[in-house]
């Protein structure tokens, strides 16, 4: 064997080995763009995992904060509902009758009660509820006697009225006056 056939082998070896070496660096290559691709992936996935948990957690925040929101609104809206039915339950508007004043005269405010025979079979019931517990009405007039009769004119006896208080009230009726507790049906 002389140099020249062993020559000749190591070419016929590589020159055999050359297109496998070749599939192997393309590979290799394929691999590592395919790798590069793979990290840029992982990292655009993980940057986008960790916005959806930031906006997940903001909005479990948010929520909890709306319902506590909620939960408050409801009780508030819950106690003002209270405390209008508990205002409704008594009516105390004053019906003001006379307009008309005198020099001498002065507010008089009356509580009128209806006797409940004399309503109308017409009439809606919460109207005859209001006068069974008693209205209040406001005349002019220079003494009691006179608000009186004034009021007895308006709401006569014979019509199943009856006069239950009358006070005196200065001023006008911007401000609500003070009024005692309804007295027990006679």
């Amino acid at each position: 064997m002389s140099l020249y056939s062993v020559a000749l082998g190591i070419m016929i070896i590589l020159l055999s080995i050359r297109p496998s070496v070749a599939r192997a660096s393309r590979m290799i290559r394929t691999t590592r763009r395919a790798m590069t691709e793979l990290h840029a992936r992982q990292r655009a996935l993980s940057n986008r995992i960790r916005i959806l948990a930031r906006e997940s957690l903001s909005q479990r925040l948010t929520a909890g904060q709306d319902a506590n929101e909620s939960d408050q609104a409801e009780k508030r809206i819950a106690a003002l509902q209270r405390e209008v039915e508990r205002l409704e339950a008594e009516d105390r508007r004053i019906l003001v009758i006379d307009e008309r004043r005198g020099l001498q005269e002065t507010g008089w405010i009356l509580c009128i009660r209806r006797v409940p025979a004399a309503a109308s079979p017409l009439e809606p019931v919460h109207i005859t509820s209001l006068w069974d517990e008693g209205r209040y009405v406001f005349f002019f007039a220079a003494d009691m006697q006179r608000a009186r009769r004034k009021a007895l004119l308006r709401f006569s006896e014979d019509a199943g009225f009856l006069i239950i208080d009358a006070k005196p009230h200065e001023g006008d009726l911007a401000e609500p006056p003070m009024l005692s507790q309804r007295q027990a049906k006679p």
